[in-house]
């Protein structure tokens, strides 16, 4: 986690805080998930020494099957009123205001499988992609589109035939584009994977964020993982301004975070293995 004396090297860039990994699953309660991030952001920035209403963003990173980031367009507003959701001049972001302020932006985003199994983010875009693409060309896709190529880990997914597959790409002719994704669902206690620290060789850097499962109490650990992103964003084009950011650090971004403890890690690993089997059943 970063301190408030490693945000202080740069005191004359503005401070961003980005959950970089957001789902808005349908089994979420919306007014709990918008309360939850709005709270756990202002527990971040407070705890690094930051003022409670440090700019704040969350980018959204849906599956071929989601698409909440439309359906905010369409609602407008949550609780009575006290949630209003309004599109900014980009076409891939929106304002999130909690009784009339500014609190949240919202970045479109994507979530795509590879064929491999591995996953890959879009990050600052709205375009849809294809699942079961080979990892090489579901990159090259993303960058086609000028979104942010990154890869997210996940339990087991970095381990056997998978972990060369994630070296090679890393190896690759488009590693110097390439982000990988830390999350908060990460058993604090095994430490960070190899992976990271190789890649932070390379300047490849890690980026953090939550990835909550598709659980209706995941919906309240929104923004419990976020990297520190200095710089202007433009608040008519906040999409492409996290996009130039994000591109241009030539340093491995902060963070607050912690990984998940033993027992929730075991509980939620349980309910997710559940949630599995009676969908296959059903």
């Amino acid at each position: 986690m970063t301190t408030p004396a490693q945000i202080d090297d740069h005191p004359e860039q503005p401070i961003n805080l980005i959950d970089t990994h957001v789902h808005l699953y349908d089994c979420f309660d919306r007014t709990t998930f918008f309360n939850a991030a709005l709270k756990n952001f202002q527990h971040a920035a407070t705890s690094l020494g930051l003022p409670g209403n440090t700019p704040a963003s969350l980018m959204l990173t849906e599956t071929c099957k989601d698409h909440a980031f439309d359906s905010l367009i369409e609602q407008r507003e949550l609780a009575g009123g006290h949630w209003h959701f309004r599109e900014t001049g980009d076409g891939q972001s929106l304002v999130a205001s909690h009784d009339n302020q500014d609190v949240l932006t919202v970045v479109a985003g994507r979530q795509i499988v590879t064929r491999e199994g591995l996953e890959v983010l879009a990050l600052c875009c709205n375009d849809t992609f294809t699942d079961g693409q080979t990892i090489q060309d579901t990159i090259e896709k993303v960058l086609e589109a000028d979104a942010l190529p990154v890869i997210p880990y996940g339990v087991g997914k970095w381990t056997g035939a998978r972990a060369k597959v994630l070296e090679n790409v890393l190896n690759g002719p488009h590693s110097s584009k390439l982000f990988l994704g830390d999350n908060a669902g990460r058993l604090a206690l095994a430490g960070e994977p190899k992976q990271f620290a190789e890649a932070r060789k390379r300047g490849i850097w890690t980026l953090h964020g939550t990835d909550p499962l598709p659980l209706a109490s995941q919906a309240k650990r929104v923004a419990r993982a976020v990297m520190i992103l200095k710089g202007d964003i433009d608040p008519d084009k906040p999409a492409a301004s996290i996009n130039r950011l994000i591109e241009a650090s030539n340093e491995q971004p902060g963070s607050y975070f912690t990984g998940d403890n033993l027992i929730n890690f075991l509980k939620l690993q349980v309910a997710m293995q559940l949630r599995k089997r009676l969908r296959r059943k059903s």
